[in-house]
């Protein structure tokens, strides 16, 4: 019940930097860009690029807050950059940052407990807490978000928005963090990063001792009512 208690304390005292994980097991072409729903709110996708760029639409009716940054794996001192441009519904170009020109440097992802290579963002002014540029307005209409290198080669994660959205009660802020503390953390660390980080697993192995202490303690009672009853 401690852990329990424990993932419960942490997942209501959760502040900036974490993103609502998607992993995106496709790629998402310019014909068929996957689809960035409620892009006010921050969100991560976790993705690997295997020779073609890929592309992410946003389509809003009104103005809305806008944001995006790169982030490549940090599995040694060498990364992988990664640039990002956005279009209109005109195809033209609004924004663009240039990964190879950009000073990529270490930073820490509490939430899925891993080390990343912070790249270029396109947003507003920095805000001074975190570090990280905050979201500016833009007018309505259909964006395409463009992630590519020379290559197109290597794993990223993009986030898009700033809004952080935790869920409004507990029960739905567990629906959307147990995923990243259980799954999408080591998943990412084994399949795509290729890289094996305990870190990442101590939810499961305190969660194997708790399953274990559980068992000890049902098998003391029932051991000691089997020598009462006899």
């Amino acid at each position: 019940m401690r852990f329990f208690l424990s993932l419960i304390l942490i997942l209501i005292s959760i502040k900036a930097f974490a993103h609502q994980p998607k992993l995106i097991k496709y790629s998402p072409s310019k014909d068929n860009p996957h689809e960035v729903i409620n892009p006010e709110i921050s969100k991560a996708y976790y993705a690997k690029l295997e020779g073609e760029p890929h592309y992410y639409r946003i389509k809003s009716d009104e103005d809305f807050l806008f944001y995006t940054s790169i982030l490549s794996p940090k599995i040694n001192d060498n990364y992988i950059w990664l640039s990002l441009e956005v279009f209109d519904g005109n195809n033209n170009i609004v924004y663009q940052v240039d990964g190879s020109e950009f000073k990529w440097e270490p930073w820490y992802e509490p939430y899925a407990r891993d080390w990343y290579w912070k790249g270029p963002e396109i947003g507003g002014e920095i805000n001074q807490e975190t570090g990280f540029k905050k979201s500016f307005l833009i007018k309505s209409g259909t964006y395409i978000i463009k992630v590519y290198n020379n290559e197109n080669i290597g794993n990223y994660s993009l986030a898009v928005g700033e809004a952080e959205f935790f869920g409004s009660n507990t029960f739905e802020k567990i629906l959307t963090w147990t995923p990243i503390i259980f799954y999408i953390g080591p998943y990412m660390d084994i399949v795509h990063w290729k890289k094996f980080d305990v870190a990442a697993y101590i939810p499961h192995i305190s969660l194997l001792v708790l399953f274990f202490l559980i068992y000890i303690i049902i098998k003391k009672i029932f051991f000691k009512k089997k020598n009462y009853l006899e």
